[in-house]
């Protein structure tokens, strides 16, 4: 149990300097769907979740070509926030 809260303490460290670095996580994960949405021509927005998948997805194929213990610990993070934030957008319906 310990290991999982100092995990969970990590990923927290990780993502509160990450927001004091670039702003707000969902904010930024909603904008870059809008603009993928439009660079694709799709008719609506890649929603923010599934932004942070993508994302989530491309760290886990840097992993094999290289151990960088970074990687992972995006790749939980963005994993952790898809998580959360697609909750939010099930609960909001």
């Amino acid at each position: 149990m310990e290991t999982i809260n100092l995990q969970n303490h990590k990923l927290k460290q990780i993502r509160k300097a990450k927001e004091e670095r670039y702003g707000d996580f969902d904010q930024n994960m909603v904008l870059i769907g809008r603009s993928w949405s439009v660079l694709l021509g799709l008719k609506n927005p890649i929603p923010g979740w599934l932004v942070s998948l993508m994302y989530c997805a491309s760290k886990m194929v840097r992993t094999r070509k290289k151990y960088f213990a970074d990687n992972y610990d995006d790749a939980e993070n963005y994993l952790l926030q898809a998580r959360i934030m697609q909750q939010k957008d099930h609960e909001g319906k």
